[in-house]
């Protein structure tokens, strides 16, 4: 956590199989700029290997430590953040950064844009390690994940298994009902197809684009800074 600046406070949420280092550009720009910054560490990632209530309950942990935020969430973090944050008095606004914008009774594994479209593919891309884990594999992951970026080599290094259960969770409760948010389109992504971002954002308030595949937090850390910057503004209107 880096505490300094003025408020509200950033919380970024990182997305399947990633971790927080995955935001660490983002963080840079951030915190250079005197934004105060948080970060989540999912559950489902890590070595008890959660599921999508306990990364509800991680970020809702790391929102009780702040008065104000601002939620960043990417790819498969939306749908615990849209959990997370409903109700909870310190979110002003959401940021789903080619994010599930999901609602009561949508999952991960239910969204299914066109087949010839791209987007993470289970059969070619995933992997099962055991019951409880479930990999992107890494041969693959350079082409659908990180096919833009900068030192994709430790992108890939830095990502891990994830609990398969989250595939077929839903949130509880809905954050952007009542908390205003906006959706970041990215317009190259691989993993997370753009038809399936373009319906999703239509629930945002404001809708922003980048020309960058699915990790645009290392293809385009500047564009992604500047829009949770205009998001904070926007929240002090």
């Amino acid at each position: 956590m880096t505490e300094q600046g003025s408020a509200p406070t950033v919380v970024l949420v990182h997305g399947a199989w990633h971790q927080p280092w995955h935001w660490h550009e983002v963080v840079g720009r951030l915190t250079a700029g005197g934004r105060a910054v948080d970060l989540v560490d999912l559950p489902s990632c890590g070595p008890d290997r959660g599921d999508l209530y306990d990364d509800s309950a991680a970020i809702r942990a790391v929102l009780d430590r702040h008065t104000d935020v601002v939620l960043v969430a990417h790819s498969y973090g939306g749908i615990p953040a849209t959990d997370a944050s409903a109700g909870h008095p310190a979110v002003r606004r959401l940021v789903y950064l080619s994010a599930y914008m999901a609602d009561v009774g949508e999952s991960l594994g239910g969204f299914e844009p066109p087949a010839s479209e791209p987007n993470i593919h289970p059969e070619t891309d995933l992997e099962m390690v055991d019951e409880r884990t479930m990999v992107m594999k890494p041969d693959r992951a350079p082409d659908v994940l990180f096919h833009d970026c900068p030192d994709v080599g430790a992108a890939v290094d830095h990502l891990r298994g994830m609990n398969p259960a989250v595939l077929g969770q839903s949130p509880e409760s809905i954050g952007w009902q009542g908390i205003p948010s906006t959706y970041v389109v990215t317009t190259d992504d691989r993993a997370t197809a753009v038809s399936v971002q373009r319906q999703l954002s239509q629930r945002a308030d404001s809708v922003a684009e980048i020309p960058s595949g699915h990790s645009s937090f290392l293809a385009r850390p500047d564009d992604v800074s500047r829009i949770i910057e205009d998001a904070v503004a926007t929240s002090y209107r």
